[in-house]
């Protein structure tokens, strides 16, 4: 890989989870002993003690006891309870790691960097004896590398990792959903209307409520106008869906027929899209858009 410092964050990024469960094993410690105490404030110590009250002394089984005694459920529900979140916290710890790795495209719109570090990072992975929480990081690799070659427009090599390249389980929704996101994004390629519907009828809420997804139906039924207004009033949190939605904008603009609008929100996607491939279309759109035939293209989430 071209980019040491990436390299670098990639090894780290598997290097911290090499003991993934014993971080989780203490973080569940911390979380029980912080539970716990919440629970004394209300209930007291929670094992076996005397108490004085008055010139009495009397002895008490503390609560944790008398749960087991009296509310098992309770106890359960303790135990579940610190388990769950002791693992949301070190999911979290991973996705926080790897989403530092997704300002690239996020923000830089570096499609082509973002790719060669997925790549890397599904490479290094399959080099290593995957310990601790290792293996839930491959696994992120691989989805974020099935989709970074879905946004480079490398459909045909998307699929083939997929089905050839992917390693591990393939009844997980990680991976059913990134299949789902290139079915997706094939059908609206090659424009195949039909197809695209189906498979969004049938496509988890998390596709449903993307933006993108509900224009390019639009885009497809040829409602132009209905697309561009939704795409309007669409304010994205980063610069790569700023980008992908001004050059689809400027597709639907072009459709109708308004050459100017059109011809900002393509300048916009040329401008700002640095390696993404709707950069390239919207730099062969304003070259050709004197033309009687301008050139044809399609964005893919």
């Amino acid at each position: 890989m071209s980019d040491k410092y990436l390299e670098n964050q990639i090894q780290r990024i598997y290097e911290r989870m090499k003991h993934g469960r014993v971080k989780g094993y203490l973080l569940c410690m911390l979380i029980y002993i912080f539970m716990g105490g919440i629970v004394s404030l209300f209930l007291g110590n929670p094992f076996p003690h005397r108490e004085g009250i008055l010139f009495v002394s009397l002895w008490d089984t503390g609560w944790i006891y008398t749960w087991v005694d009296t509310k098992p459920y309770l106890l359960v529900i303790f135990v579940v309870t610190g388990f769950v979140l002791s693992s949301i916290g070190l999911c979290c710890m991973i996705l926080r790691d790897v989403m530092k790795m997704d300002r690239i495209i996020l923000e830089w719109c570096d499609v082509k960097t973002y790719l060669e570090a997925m790549e890397y990072g599904v490479s290094f992975g399959k080099s290593l004896k995957l310990k601790g929480y290792q293996g839930t990081v491959f696994s992120i690799m691989q989805q974020k590398l099935g989709t970074a070659l879905i946004a480079s427009r490398k459909l045909e090599e998307s699929r083939q990792f997929l089905e050839e390249g992917w390693t591990g389980k393939k009844n997980t929704r990680l991976y059913k959903r990134t299949v789902m996101n290139l079915d997706l994004a094939e059908a609206y390629y090659y424009s195949d209307t039909a197809r695209f519907n189906d498979l969004f009828q049938k496509a988890a809420p998390v596709f449903k409520k993307d933006k993108f997804f509900v224009a390019e139906q639009m885009f497809l039924e040829q409602k132009y106008e209905q697309a561009a207004a939704f795409l309007k009033t669409y304010k994205t949190k980063n610069a790569y869906n700023e980008v992908l939605k001004q050059y689809l904008m400027g597709q639907c603009y072009d459709k109708i027929g308004n050459r100017q609008m059109a011809e900002d929100c393509m300048q916009y996607a040329a401008d700002y899209g640095n390696t993404m491939p709707c950069q390239k279309k919207a730099r062969e759109w304003l070259l050709n858009k004197d033309m009687p035939e301008r050139l044809e293209s399609k964005t893919i989430d």
